[in-house]
């Protein structure tokens, strides 16, 4: 019993695909020193993307990691008009039921000049309560060199950053003269020494609440809160929630926008980048299909003279394309991540102007690689369909002339 004619042209489309993969193969081990060149092309691309983009998502981590373990996520300044929060006992009881968060610190902030000896720094001293501040900012603490923060419990207690230490040329135990016009005079020993984070400004200084008070004249007021969250991306509405009551609440968004900016930038050169790398390696396999065309000119003519359709040839031709992008994109692939991981375990270090050095920071994203190689595939089929239609439309007559 014959087949039926679907069935039957279904086995024929097999056997024709069958036969396709065969020769493309066949083309693909003929030419080594053309494929080979073709696989490098992408693979080389490929390697650069997967490690431009390990790189990049190392650098956006690190920058997150100072925004969730560095940074208050929402400050909330007086309202308009006022110089304090007054009423800031009130308000922090109100912050505490709002959801997500995680800690609330008082602060009371004033600009003041440090003297010892002969010299002299401008600084901001700032009055906090050390336990709350510690869950704000705990780098403080963990990056303490002499003494503790808790020190500053006491009143005219101080703890500072050690290259202001360095400039006053103080030591622990050491005292220092605290002045500014209409503030009162104080006497502030240094109990305390840390080695501030990156990207934290060395002229902050550290003296409790009380002490800050004493220094302004002022009662039990403070002209900050800052507000650490669960999730950083609620900082927006829970700022909005804040301003609708008339204080000034201004999320990390807003208090940092270059570090959103700065992720903004690298994704967008990043991107551009590849692609043009990208580009750039199909480009050379288009160059080298297009060769292949014109050196195959009479097997095509064969192939035609023996039935094979235009679609079969321009099919020879897409499928090699494709499985030269295939292995340059999966050899690529397998460069990038172990040279991206020779970078990390490497812990290569970088000095940023104002910074301290820091280890570079890589992460190798699973995801953004498969999307790379697709991309890759993609690019290598594209680059291949003119030269296969370029076969396709050959006039089998010619062909056989060669």
């Amino acid at each position: 019993m014959e087949p039926a004619a679907p069935e039957a042209e279904k086995v024929h489309q097999g056997r024709g695909y069958l036969l396709e993969t065969f020769i493309s193969f066949r083309y693909i081990r003929s030419r080594r020193r053309q494929t080979a060149l073709s696989v490098l092309a992408i693979g080389l691309a490929v390697a650069v993307s997967v490690t431009s983009v390990s790189l990049q998502a190392g650098f956006q981590e690190y920058l997150l990691d100072i925004i969730v373990k560095d940074l208050a996520h929402v400050s909330v300044s007086p309202k308009e008009g006022e110089e304090y929060i007054y009423l800031y006992r009130t308000l922090m009881d109100r912050i505490w039921q709002l959801e997500g968060v995680t800690a609330v610190s008082p602060r009371l902030s004033a600009p003041a000049s440090l003297s010892h000896k002969n010299n002299v720094e401008n600084v901001i001293l700032i009055g906090v309560i050390p336990s709350e501040m510690e869950r704000i900012y705990p780098s403080i603490s963990e990056r303490m060199v002499y003494g503790d923060l808790e020190s500053i419990h006491q009143e005219n207690r101080m703890v500072i950053s050690k290259k202001l230490a360095e400039k006053l040329d103080v030591e622990l135990d050491d005292t220092v003269d605290a002045r500014f016009p209409d503030a009162n005079p104080l006497n502030l020993m240094i109990t305390g020494i840390f080695d501030p984070p990156q990207g934290f400004p060395e002229e902050m200084t550290f003296v409790s609440l009380r002490t800050a008070r004493n220094f302004l004249g002022e009662g039990d007021v403070v002209n900050g809160i800052d507000i650490k969250l669960r999730d950083i991306y609620m900082a927006d509405r829970i700022s909005r929630e804040l301003s609708a009551t008339g204080y000034k609440a201004e999320s990390w968004q807003q208090l940092y926008p270059e570090i959103l900016r700065t992720i903004a930038i690298e994704n967008l050169e990043n991107n551009i980048t590849m692609l043009l790398i990208m580009i750039i390696a199909a480009f050379g396999i288009a160059s080298v299909m297009y060769m292949l065309v014109l050196e195959k000119t009479s097997e095509i003519g064969m192939l035609m003279a023996e039935g094979a359709t235009g679609a079969m040839i321009r099919n020879i031709f897409l499928i090699q394309s494709t499985v030269l992008g295939l292995i340059g994109g999966v050899a690529g692939a397998a460069g990038g991540v172990a040279l991206s991981l020779y970078l990390k375990g490497m812990e290569f270090e970088v000095e940023a102007p104002g910074w301290e050095e820091f280890v570079l920071p890589v992460v190798i994203d699973p995801r953004k690689i498969l999307i790379i190689v697709v991309a890759a595939v993609l690019l290598s089929l594209a680059a291949g369909v003119y030269p296969a239609h370029k076969a396709s439309k050959l006039d089998p007559v010619i062909a056989l002339r060669g």
